[in-house]
């Protein structure tokens, strides 16, 4: 069959170069490979890539906007990437399958991880230097969340990137660290979730003096970052399906305070929830919402049909932010489980969550 690009194999580009990072999940696959090779792509949900002595199974996601590769985390540990890699992948039809040559490891050493801002309790925005955010526009881009931890407590924050405006917020900032007036911090990026750990400097009156500033130490200028840009339009969905409270245990509050027993419901799948051409996020039952996860901040979901193990971050609906915050959603971790299992309407997910250890156990049941 003539490919829809109207060009045979030979004349068609069956390379791209992309990175693979240990700490993320989805690898882009260029725009323009997509077009040249959507007709083939599309009748595929599973390939493999290859080296010399290795091989994996990789998911695939297409849209008519964009392309990824599932996982990045497990090509990681398969092939031995410690930190991000850039690879160029070569596309063999004939074997189904993806050529791997390693270009290079990228080394984020060179890149200042501190900044100095202010965390002002009038003002909504913590602001990021527009020169920080270029040297890590790729990894804050993968999230479109992230972390401010001090000591042992952490907040939820929010990213916005315009042209001139790179920002973040979450509404529980200065109240979680006890913040009455304009304050300088430091934040380091640790990058991994697109987490900041925070240093406070000093409080102050008014804002005048304070200044928002990029350490650089040990950074040549000469250094730059190449590779694909991926952006993660992960949000809450407002029309997304929200679980029945079909909850065991829910209603034995004090079996779920004392951490004994593990908590269990279903949800049916959807037509809604069936459609992985949008982000995915799974909605908790508002009881274990206010419950057991209304101070986590992250659980382990655990897959042993397909040996499926990812930690994903615990969200706090937006809508719910002025009803005490009782809405809680996961969202990377679950997309990349509905990839992998491809439920079909009709199709049941069990659910088993252990409080002692935040790990969250699902299960597909197939509709017969």
């Amino acid at each position: 069959m003539k490919p829809s690009s109207g060009r045979t194999d030979n004349q068609r580009n069956n390379k791209f170069e992309t990175i693979i990072c240990p700490d993320e999940d989805k690898i882009e696959i260029p725009r323009s490979f997509i077009d040249e090779w959507k007709h083939e792509l599309l009748k595929k949900q599973h390939t493999r890539i290859t080296t010399a002595d290795k091989s994996s199974i990789i998911s695939l996601c297409l849209t008519d906007e964009e392309g990824f590769i599932y996982s990045a985390r497990m090509l990681a540990e398969v092939f031995g990437f410690e930190k991000p890699t850039k690879v160029i992948l070569d596309y063999n039809i004939s074997n189904d399958e993806f050529q791997m040559t390693v270009i290079a490891t990228i080394d984020h050493s060179n890149r200042p991880t501190t900044f100095e801002t202010i965390i002002n309790p009038s003002e909504r925005n913590i602001h990021i230097p527009i020169d920080f955010y270029q040297k890590w526009e790729r990894e804050l881009n993968q999230l479109t969340y992230g972390q401010i931890v001090c000591n042992d407590t952490s907040v939820p924050v929010y990213f916005q990137f315009k042209d001139t405006d790179k920002v973040m917020f979450g509404n529980d900032i200065c109240y979680t660290f006890g913040l009455k007036k304009p304050t300088k911090v430091r934040l380091e990026y640790t990058i991994t979730n697109n987490q900041f750990s925070l240093t406070f400097i000093e409080s102050f009156d008014d804002q005048s003096n304070a200044s928002t500033e990029v350490f650089e130490e040990g950074l040549n200028d000469d250094e730059s970052d190449e590779g694909t840009i991926i952006l993660d339009n992960v949000e809450e969905d407002e029309d997304s399906d929200e679980p029945q409270d079909d909850v065991q245990n829910l209603n034995n509050q004090e079996a779920v305070d004392a951490d004994e027993e593990p908590i269990e419901w279903n949800t049916i799948v959807t037509t809604s929830m069936a459609k992985l051409s949008k982000n995915q996020v799974l909605h908790f039952p508002k009881a274990l919402s206010r419950g057991v996860l209304s101070q986590a901040t992250f659980l382990d979901l655990i897959s042993e049909d397909i040996d499926f193990h990812y930690r994903c971050p615990i969200h706090t609906s937006e809508r719910s932010q002025n009803m005490g915050a009782i809405e809680k959603f996961i969202a990377d971790g679950w997309y990349a489980y509905m990839l992998n299992q491809r439920p079909r309407p009709g199709d049941t997910f069990i659910f088993q969550l252990f409080p002692d250890t935040f790990e969250l156990f699902v299960t597909l049941q197939r509709r017969n």
